[in-house]
Protein backbone atom coordinates (compact mmCIF):
# COMPACT_ATOMS: atom_id res chain seq x y z
CA UNK A 1 0.00 0.00 0.00
CA UNK A 2 2.53 2.38 0.92
CA UNK A 3 6.38 2.37 -0.03
CA UNK A 4 8.72 5.43 1.06
CA UNK A 5 12.80 5.97 -0.57
CA UNK A 6 14.90 8.61 1.90
CA UNK A 7 18.06 9.26 0.88
CA UNK A 8 20.35 11.27 3.27
CA UNK A 9 23.97 12.16 3.33
CA UNK A 10 25.25 9.14 5.10
CA UNK A 11 22.88 6.84 3.74
CA UNK A 12 19.40 5.81 2.26
CA UNK A 13 16.07 4.09 3.79
CA UNK A 14 13.31 2.27 2.01
CA UNK A 15 10.43 1.81 4.20
CA UNK A 16 6.81 0.02 3.97
CA UNK A 17 3.67 -0.22 6.71
CA UNK A 18 5.32 -3.13 7.81
CA UNK A 19 9.24 -3.38 7.23
CA UNK A 20 12.16 -0.90 6.94
CA UNK A 21 15.47 -1.46 5.28
CA UNK A 22 18.18 0.76 5.36
CA UNK A 23 21.70 0.70 3.61
CA UNK A 24 24.22 2.83 5.52
CA UNK A 25 26.53 5.40 3.16
CA UNK A 26 29.65 3.13 4.04
CA UNK A 27 27.97 0.14 3.18
CA UNK A 28 26.68 1.52 -0.21
CA UNK A 29 28.22 -0.79 -2.64
CA UNK A 30 29.93 1.22 -5.66
CA UNK A 31 30.13 -0.63 -8.53
CA UNK A 32 31.68 -0.02 -12.01
CA UNK A 33 29.58 -0.06 -14.80
CA UNK A 34 30.75 -1.78 -17.95
CA UNK A 35 29.05 -2.13 -21.28
CA UNK A 36 30.42 -5.56 -21.83
CA UNK A 37 30.50 -7.25 -18.78
CA UNK A 38 26.96 -8.51 -16.93
CA UNK A 39 26.49 -7.03 -13.21
CA UNK A 40 26.40 -10.07 -11.08
CA UNK A 41 26.12 -8.50 -7.90
CA UNK A 42 21.96 -8.87 -6.45
CA UNK A 43 21.82 -5.44 -5.05
CA UNK A 44 19.11 -5.64 -2.91
CA UNK A 45 20.57 -8.51 -1.05
CA UNK A 46 23.35 -5.91 0.73
CA UNK A 47 20.21 -4.10 2.36
CA UNK A 48 19.93 -4.14 6.02
CA UNK A 49 16.33 -4.75 7.78
CA UNK A 50 15.59 -2.51 10.39
CA UNK A 51 14.39 -4.91 13.73
CA UNK A 52 10.85 -4.56 14.89
CA UNK A 53 11.18 -2.74 18.67
CA UNK A 54 8.21 -1.85 19.77
CA UNK A 55 5.28 -4.16 18.95
CA UNK A 56 2.60 -1.79 16.70
CA UNK A 57 -0.73 -1.38 18.34
CA UNK A 58 -3.92 -1.67 16.51
CA UNK A 59 -4.98 1.62 16.31
CA UNK A 60 -8.88 0.98 16.04
CA UNK A 61 -8.11 -1.33 19.58
CA UNK A 62 -6.79 1.94 20.69
CA UNK A 63 -9.35 4.09 19.91
CA UNK A 64 -11.87 1.94 21.53
CA UNK A 65 -9.66 1.62 24.67
CA UNK A 66 -9.27 5.28 24.98
CA UNK A 67 -13.38 5.51 24.42
CA UNK A 68 -13.49 3.24 27.09
CA UNK A 69 -11.81 4.30 29.41
CA UNK A 70 -13.47 7.99 28.94
CA UNK A 71 -16.74 6.36 29.87
CA UNK A 72 -15.24 4.16 33.07
CA UNK A 73 -13.39 7.14 34.09
CA UNK A 74 -16.65 9.29 33.29
CA UNK A 75 -13.67 11.94 31.61
CA UNK A 76 -14.25 14.85 28.67
CA UNK A 77 -13.05 12.34 25.82
CA UNK A 78 -10.04 13.98 24.32
CA UNK A 79 -11.30 13.97 20.75
CA UNK A 80 -15.03 15.37 20.55
CA UNK A 81 -18.02 14.59 18.62
CA UNK A 82 -17.06 17.43 15.69
CA UNK A 83 -13.36 16.14 14.94
CA UNK A 84 -15.41 12.61 14.54
CA UNK A 85 -18.09 14.42 12.43
CA UNK A 86 -14.91 16.24 10.08
CA UNK A 87 -13.80 12.79 9.52
CA UNK A 88 -16.58 11.16 8.32
CA UNK A 89 -16.78 14.53 5.92
CA UNK A 90 -13.31 14.12 4.93
CA UNK A 91 -13.70 10.07 4.57
CA UNK A 92 -17.28 11.10 2.29
CA UNK A 93 -15.68 13.89 0.83
CA UNK A 94 -12.45 11.19 -0.68
CA UNK A 95 -14.63 8.70 -1.95
CA UNK A 96 -16.55 11.81 -3.78
CA UNK A 97 -13.45 12.92 -5.52
CA UNK A 98 -12.88 9.71 -6.89
CA UNK A 99 -15.69 9.48 -7.93
CA UNK A 100 -16.11 12.79 -10.09
CA UNK A 101 -12.30 13.38 -10.02
CA UNK A 102 -12.12 16.56 -9.12
CA UNK A 103 -11.43 18.36 -6.22
CA UNK A 104 -14.23 18.90 -3.72
CA UNK A 105 -14.74 21.52 -0.97
CA UNK A 106 -15.43 21.06 2.56
CA UNK A 107 -18.04 23.06 4.36
CA UNK A 108 -16.90 24.29 7.61
CA UNK A 109 -19.28 22.17 10.22
CA UNK A 110 -19.97 24.05 13.49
Amino acid sequence: MLTMKIDGTLGSAVTTLHRCFIQPLAGTPKPVWSVDVLQATDFNAQWQEVPDVDVNKNSYRCGWELFLKHVVDGTPFPSPLLAGAKGVQLAEACYRSDAERRWIDLPVLS
